[in-house]
Formats: structure tokens, C-alpha cells, sequence
């Protein structure tokens, strides 16, 4: 049995918006339906939420409790949107550390349990030409995101589609757990091949 958090990406009214949806209700949904996917096959599972902090105070608040959490790894769910109505697509992110000589280390089991969830996920959910991702990216060195750079544990953080796209919406609204069985089965593969 693993200890698992997972994370509500945003406040509530922070995160991205579309076709009706707002990022911490969709956040919630599949958090919900991922808890009870993962304890029904064995696993310890916390959620994370301040739905009624600041952003900023949020994200501070979520890492503060991840790390405190003695969690054997950390999933901070999001909705991706665009300017672009028809980008679609899941992807998942691992960090990556830069240093000064231009080379570069990533998170090894963050990196795996990404990709293992971006099998399943993006399957469900294709579009995009990278499913997963380093954090920052080469062209921002210096930064990257708090959930995954400042968390003790493993960490990923899953971009469950574009909200701003009408099918990846419609799979939100009505299918929220399809959503949180693929990132279940990515989470129980990367567990199952023993890390």
C-alpha cells in the first residue's frame, strides 16, 4: 500500500474557465472519483484542497502539506485552456533541475510516474505532441512549478485536457471518471513496477 496525495490544482475561481467549466470544480470531480478508484485497490489516499485561499496562499498551503504529509507521491490535478479552441489533449509534468554547466537532471521517479499516466490519460484524452513534460522547460531555466520543485515526494502534475476545447469539456462534465480511472491505472502501474 502506497500513501498518495492528491492535490486540488487551484482555489476555487482561480484556474482556467470554459464551455461552462471552471478548473476546481473539474478538479474536484476527478479527484473524488480517482480517491475512491485508488482505495478500492489498497491505497492510502489524502485530498488536498483550500478552496477558499488566494491562489498563491493555495499553492503554498498544498506544498506545506505534501510535504508534511509523509505521502509516497503527490498528484495536483489541472485543466489546461488556450486561445486556441480546437488545442486539445492531456499532458503530465515531472520536474527537471538545471545547472550552471547547461546540463540538466530529472526527477527519475517523477519523470516514471508521469509517463505512466500520460499512457492511459492520453489515450483518453490525444492531442497533444508531448504528453509528457520537464518543468521548467529549457527556455526557463530559473523556474518551474512549485507543486513539483518545492514537494518532497515524487510529484506530477496531471493537465487533465483543455476545458476550452468542447469535446475535452464534454468528457469533463459528464465523464469525470474515466478521467480519474486512466490517471488510476497510470498511478497503479508505476506502482505495481515497484517504485
Amino acid at each position: 500500500m502506497k500513501k498518495i496525495c492528491i492535490d486540488i490544482g487551484h482555489a476555487a475561481g482561480t484556474g482556467a474557465t470554459g464551455n461552462g467549466l471552471e478548473e476546481h470544480g473539474v478538479a474536484v470531480q476527478v479527484a473524488a472519483h480517482l480517491a475512491r478508484y485508488l482505495r478500492e485497490r489498497g491505497q492510502s489516499v489524502s485530498v488536498i484542497d483550500y478552496p477558499h485561499l488566494s491562489n498563491a496562499a493555495d499553492l503554498n498551503a498544498a506544498v506545506r502539506a505534501v510535504n508534511a504529509g509523509n505521502y509516497d507521491l503527490s498528484v495536483s490535478l489541472h485543466c489546461d485552456s488556450s486561445d486556441n479552441p480546437d488545442a486539445c489533449g492531456a499532458h503530465v509534468c515531472h520536474h527537471r533541475t538545471y545547472h550552471k554547466n547547461g546540463t540538466f537532471r530529472d526527477s527519475v521517479q517523477g519523470k516514471a510516474l508521469a509517463s505512466a499516466i500520460a499512457g492511459p490519460l492520453c489515450k483518453l484524452l490525444p492531442g497533444r505532441a508531448d504528453p509528457v513534460q520537464a518543468r521548467p522547460d529549457r527556455k526557463k531555466k530559473l523556474s518551474g512549478l512549485q507543486v513539483l520543485r518545492a514537494t518532497r515526494p515524487p510529484a506530477v502534475l496531471c493537465e487533465c485536457s483543455f476545458i476550452t476545447n468542447a469535446n475535452d469539456a464534454e468528457m469533463m462534465k459528464n465523464r469525470p471518471e474515466l478521467i480519474a480511472q486512466a490517471i488510476g491505472a497510470g498511478i497503479l502501474d508505476y506502482i505495481d513496477n515497484g517504485h
